[in-house]
């Protein structure tokens, strides 16, 4: 059996109930045991409209002999019988089940990617999340989910790795739009190649690269450089990093 985190939220309808209605299903599973579920957290929308109405998150912590892929099925279709229609990215939503770990194992596959891209600098995954599971580990930081909840605690400085000089004028709009979406309450610094990180600051709240097909920059590889922190991969389309950048602190605060 794998010792497994899922993150759960709603912003739609019988939020309450959808969190119940979600944990009974799983646990109707032969293959699955629920463990332990969190409290329900209040907490604003990240990354889409400003009018969206606020989310309940919690976590579900199960142990399962499911592989990952199946457990990820599981969550999809528990979803849909419970009445979840997939419109925007980041619109409202009746229920949204995530998984975030599996055991210490990572999974990329083109409809999965274990842990959760996003889990370790998300407060409203964390601090549920940290409610049931302090102890677990996030593989490619080897931090604990407690340890994560720390290092969001840090501060406000984010460090960019760039990489490739064609991204320049992108730095620049960038920092632009960020000194005035946050003014002296965060700090943006920026690297130019990602063998420089090493002994850079290492207290950086979260460090985003640009994604690169020849690129040693990921969380296992910036791990192994002594960076412990939340990292974040930007596509390359400026309008789709800098949204993806600013949701993220959004998620930190």
């Amino acid at each position: 059996m794998v010792d497994c985190l899922i993150a759960f939220g709603s912003n739609q309808g019988d939020r309450e109930g959808a969190y119940e209605a979600a944990v009974n299903s799983l646990n109707q599973s032969q293959d699955v045991e629920v463990v332990a579920v969190s409290e329900l957290h209040v907490t604003a929308a990240v990354g889409g409209s400003d009018d969206q109405p606020s989310y309940l998150n919690g976590a579900i912590r199960l142990s399962t002999s499911l592989s990952g892929v199946d457990l990820h099925q599981l969550l999809i279709q528990t979803e849909n019988d419970l009445g979840r229609v997939r419109l925007d990215r980041w619109g409202s939503r009746t229920i949204d089940l995530d998984l975030l770990l599996y055991g210490e194992n990572q999974i990329s596959t083109p409809k999965l990617t274990v842990p959760h891209p996003r889990m370790s600098f998300r407060r409203f995954v964390l601090e549920p999340a940290n409610e049931i599971a302090a102890e677990m580990i996030h593989p490619p930081s080897r931090l604990t989910i407690a340890q994560l909840m720390e290092r969001i605690a840090l501060g406000s400085r984010v460090v960019l790795c760039l990489e490739d000089r064609d991204l320049n004028e992108v730095y620049g709009e960038m920092e632009g739009e960020f000194t005035v979406k946050y003014g002296s309450a965060w700090t943006l610094e920026r690297v130019d190649r990602c063998d420089q990180i090493k002994g850079n600051p290492m207290n950086a709240v979260l460090m985003a690269y640009f994604a690169l097909d020849d690129s040693l920059v990921d969380p296992s590889w910036l791990a192994a450089q002594g960076f412990q922190g939340p990292t974040l991969e930007l596509p390359r389309d400026p309008a789709l990093a800098r949204q993806e950048l600013f949701a993220a602190i959004e998620a930190i605060q």
